[in-house]
């Protein structure tokens, strides 16, 4: 089953799920390719409990009763869940972050792209197609997960324009799937 664009994603009801265990050879094959798309994070413990949560058009893959990844898109990407950046508190390790000004907080957390006036830093060097995590100045707190559109020098260098797109955010439909868990 081919899984839709990631752009295609917010005008896809979620519809059935279905959720298990994932096997140990399934769960080996799951880290191998995290550590390949994110070689930084460190990868929960032998006891930990994977499971899978699987939709029509995507995937959530739960580490502890906490929603870890989701895999949508043609590609299968793995994208950071929200939930799981808040509950493990190091996603500055391994995961690019951008901070953004109050200006622009309310329209990423609604899952807006992020346009260049409204980065206030860039942290960590990056290529154009990176995951990168969103955060808002003061607290710090993560607000969304985009892909780049540019290489982190490019990023800065600029000085207007969309900079990344958006792939997750607090409130979408991956959070509140993730919230009856």
């Amino acid at each position: 089953m081919a899984l839709p664009a990631l752009g295609e994603l917010s005008r896809v009801s979620v519809g059935f799920m279905r959720r298990w265990v994932l096997s140990k050879r399934d769960r080996r094959r799951l880290f191998a390719r995290l550590m390949d798309a994110y070689p930084r994070l460190s990868l929960p413990g032998r006891d930990c409990r994977v499971e899978i949560l699987v939709a029509e058009d995507f995937r959530i893959y739960v580490f502890d009763s906490i929603p870890a990844f989701i895999e949508a898109g043609e590609r299968g990407l793995l994208i950071p869940h929200l939930k799981y950046l808040l509950s493990t508190g190091n996603f500055e390790e391994w995961l690019p972050v951008v901070v953004v000004d109050e200006g622009a907080v309310a329209p990423i957390a609604r899952g807006a792209d992020l346009m260049r006036p409204g980065v206030v830093e860039v942290r960590g060097d990056f290529p154009a197609g990176a995951i990168l995590v969103i955060v808002e100045g003061s607290k710090g707190v993560p607000l969304a997960v985009h892909r780049s559109l540019y290489a982190s020098r490019d990023m800065i260098a600029m000085s207007r324009g969309r900079v990344a797109e958006s792939l997750h955010h607090v409130g979408d439909r991956f959070w509140a799937v993730a919230g009856g868990l």
